[in-house]
């Protein structure tokens, strides 16, 4: 029985010393878009209320399916979104998908950077959907 018990004790120091190893930061990545992000108005003068989303990737920003941008990876506002059958988005592992996000990149300076994003590289969403919590343009 005290073998047992030492066991036992000695599994949840174990545990508790794994528990502990954890970073205190870690979380997991929304799944889908949240929050307000302030109000923003693209270069042809339309407003939007933009919402945050998670890009586990970085990518470009595309506008009249040319590259123009670049947008990092991290939690960063897009307005709404669009579906584009003619024009699917670049696969991620088994990702795939024909809907596009509208925001502003990190770089690229022709339409002052605003333009598309690959709903492909968003947390969120199944293939050939949208990403859940952004409206549709």
């Amino acid at each position: 029985m005290k073998r047992m018990l030492a066991s036992l004790g000695a599994a949840a120091v174990l545990a508790t010393g794994v528990v502990a190893l954890t970073p205190a930061g870690a979380f997991a990545a929304p799944n889908g878009c949240w929050g307000n992000a302030g109000t923003k108005t693209d270069p042809d003068g339309r407003t939007y209320t933009a919402r945050y989303c998670h890009n586990y990737q970085g990518g470009d920003i595309i506008w009249l399916r040319n590259k123009i941008g670049y947008l990092n990876a991290g939690d960063n506002w897009f307005v709404c979104q669009s579906k584009d059958p003619s024009y699917p988005n670049p696969p991620v592992g088994n990702a795939r998908n024909d809907w596009w996000l509208y925001t502003q990149g990190d770089t690229g300076s022709e339409h002052k950077a605003w333009g598309w994003f690959p709903a492909t590289k968003v947390s969120g969403g199944n293939n050939y959907e949208p990403v859940p919590g952004l409206p549709t343009c």
